[in-house]
């Protein structure tokens, strides 16, 4: 009898397995990331990423959209980061898209010259980028991140000619 109530208590050391939390997609969205012109050729004209982000239902009082995109080389020697800051105001963003029952979408294009951080021209090559959307609001000490999107990636070709 002993036996069978300490069997039912447990020793201590072993432990029921807990359910694991689902991970919920967050409200800040990075819906598209379009690079053009594919391939990009340095020397002709820089490389625009057109970044389509859905925004969240509320939004906090002077909100601030940060969009930021890292792009490296594949032996990540060659690293250059894009960051784009921009209010959130009535001019930037209408509630029409909530009144008919669509997300408010923002579009942030980014550019890059095709150099990387010590402002070098990259070699050829296939390049990948990361980008990640963050709404953040006023803080005592500056902007306090409020929501994170989910990375978006992708790659791209880079030529010289």
């Amino acid at each position: 009898m002993a036996l069978w109530c300490l069997a039912s208590v447990g020793d201590g050391v072993s432990h029921a397995a807990k359910p694991k939390a689902t991970a919920h997609p967050p409200n800040l969205k990075i819906l598209s990331v379009d690079p053009a012109p594919l391939p990009f050729v340095v020397t002709e004209r820089p490389l625009t990423l057109t970044i389509m982000v859905e925004l969240p239902k509320t939004l906090p009082e002077e909100a601030i959209l940060n969009v930021t995109t890292l792009i490296t080389s594949p032996s990540k020697s060659s690293i250059r980061v894009l960051e784009s800051l921009q209010p959130l105001t009535d001019k930037t963003v209408t509630d029409a898209a909530l009144e008919n029952g669509s997300p408010r979408r923002i579009e942030v294009v980014q550019v890059w010259d095709g150099t990387d951080q010590t402002k070098r021209v990259v070699s050829d090559g296939t390049y990948n980028y990361q980008v990640v959307a963050k709404l953040m609001a006023p803080g005592k000490n500056g902007p306090l991140t409020r929501e994170t999107s989910w990375k978006r990636r992708g790659s791209f070709e880079v030529r010289e000619r």
